[in-house]
């Protein structure tokens, strides 16, 4: 049974260990996005959203579990909602040191002042759309001159982020949306082994998929790259009992 440490140790892994290993032009890293919202189906969403965006992105429901999630890095943006447990967005973005973007209920535009003037870099109202989410943290992110990763290169496979296309030798590799998606966790490191369930965090929207749908992808991508040119398993290694993994040693030279 999975439980919230499970979870957040995974989380933990995507922020802290997902960087540094990609071959990408200098000075191109993804983002790291933290999202702290105490609801949890609105915070699954907004996660799911940011990685489409080729962010580093972690979704937590308390300050306390954003503290013990960075306690080796900060993140390079803090999404989060205004009041936390005995903490708020403020405070946290103080703690962690990153610029924020505050979530809030209040209505009217005197508490909006109030936030950016003590010191909040963004302030969006709920409901609010996703989209514009995306493009505000985009904003903030190129404001702070942080790279948004456009592409990763890994041997003769490069993947445009950005695009959401696949290369293979400078030829054009036709992938699903939900293959792209698997391809792009596969690869935030290469060579890191992912499981299913860590799998379908990362490329499936929420509440859908399961297990299996994992394996099902996973072999058609494999198919598909193989078909490609990319050789035995499109570079693609089954760890057992763990998961899956894209391996550099099995691409051709």
């Amino acid at each position: 049974m999975t439980t919230s440490s499970d979870l957040l140790a995974e989380d933990q892994s995507i922020l802290s260990n997902s960087l540094g290993t990609l071959t990408s032009a200098p000075s191109q890293s993804p983002a790291k996005v933290l999202v702290v919202e105490p609801h949890p189906t609105l915070r699954t969403v907004l996660v799911q959203r940011l990685r489409q965006d080729g962010h580093l992105a972690a979704a937590v429901g308390s300050a306390q579990e954003a503290i013990d999630l960075c306690r080796e890095q900060s993140p390079d943006l803090l999404v989060s909602a205004e009041l936390l447990d005995h903490s708020s967005a403020l405070v946290l973005a103080e703690q962690l040191g990153c610029p924020v973007i505050i979530l809030t209920a209040r209505t009217g535009v005197e508490p909006l002042v109030s936030l950016l003037n003590e010191g909040a870099d963004d302030v969006m109202r709920k409901p609010f759309g996703l989209e514009e989410l995306a493009a505000r943290c985009r904003t903030l992110l190129k404001r702070g001159r942080i790279g948004l990763q456009e592409r990763v290169t890994v041997g003769p496979l490069e993947v445009h982020l950005l695009l959401r296309q696949v290369t293979l030798r400078e030829k054009p590799v036709e992938l699903s949306p939900r293959e792209f998606a698997l391809l792009c966790a596969l690869l935030m490191p290469p060579g890191m082994v992912r499981s299913r369930h860590e799998l379908l965090r990362m490329a499936w929207p929420p509440f859908s998929g399961g297990p299996r749908s994992v394996d099902t992808q996973v072999l058609t991508l494999r198919r598909k790259l193989e078909q490609a040119g990319l050789g035995d398993g499109g570079g693609i290694t089954t760890v057992r009992q763990q998961g899956y993994r894209f391996s550099l040693d099995s691409l051709p030279s």
